[in-house]
């Protein structure tokens, strides 16, 4: 793996192609509040401080299952990188949690921050992917292209294809943000293919007999179950609404009427 020393600091391309994938995920929300016209410092500063809880991440996530290097080895620090398998799941559980208490803080909507993340997520793995294939190498737990080493090298994952595919199709459509369509479709397609292109490549066992990206696609498709049950209830509560509503003005009609 190629790296970049910056002084006493050295930066691996993994990380330098996260920070690109993430710089491309908060244009694309930029991008789509402006065309929704709704005001977008609160919102960047939400993506903005998950881009950086991401990137430190990826510094010093190995920190959760050696933090002894911290007084034993502590200029390590300085050219180590990592994640660990129990800060990941920590870190999704924090964002998670911290989204929906920041988004209620600023009086912010839980379904458009879902919609923005979903876009986020999709134009991340574009740029992952395609960053990694332009140094001629696949993406970390993505999958090539059947074809011959160097093509399947050259060319982004086949994940990286269909998120790009998926994201194109979302801004056509111009779903309005909030009503949860972008983050359904995202979760479903990116977890059901991801989930079945990972069964190509034999898996490295995190847990239960599964890796830790097909856990990743499992999550994805249990968000996608909440989020579909989620825009099934607002459809009832439509319909009851427009069924009383109806109710109303037919009550109202009656009791215009001239006394006979």
């Amino acid at each position: 793996m190629d790296v970049i020393q910056l002084g006493s600091l050295t930066l691996k391309w993994d990380l330098l192609a996260l920070i690109g994938a993430l710089v491309l995920a908060l244009v694309a929300i930029s991008l789509r509040l402006k065309l929704e016209s709704k005001p977008v410092k609160p919102w960047m500063e939400w993506a903005m401080t998950v881009m950086l809880v991401l990137l430190l991440n990826e510094k010093f996530g190995y920190l959760w299952d050696s933090p002894s290097v911290i007084w034993e080895q502590p200029k390590a620090l300085l050219f180590l990188s990592g994640t660990s398998i129990n800060g990941n799941v920590l870190l999704v559980i924090g964002l998670v949690s911290w989204s929906i208490l920041y988004a209620r803080k600023h009086q912010l909507s839980l379904a458009v921050l879902t919609d923005l993340a979903a876009q986020g997520y999709l134009m991340w793995l574009v740029g992952y992917g395609f960053l990694y294939a332009y140094m001629t190498e696949t993406a970390p737990g993505m999958t090539p292209f059947p074809l011959p080493g160097g093509i399947a090298q050259a060319l982004p994952p086949i994940e990286s294809f269909i998120a790009i595919v998926v994201l194109l199709v979302l801004w056509l459509l111009r779903r309005p943000l909030g009503s949860l369509k972008d983050a359904q479709y995202s979760t479903a397609f990116m977890g059901t293919s991801g989930l079945l292109l990972s069964l190509w490549i034999p898996p490295e066992i995190a847990w239960m007999s599964m890796s830790s990206n097909q856990w990743l696609y499992v999550f994805l498709l249990i968000c996608c179950y909440f989020i579909t049950r989620e825009r099934e209830r607002r459809k009832l509560l439509m319909k009851a609404k427009q069924e009383w509503s109806k109710e109303e003005t037919i009550e109202e009609a009656e009791q215009a009427k001239p006394g006979l």
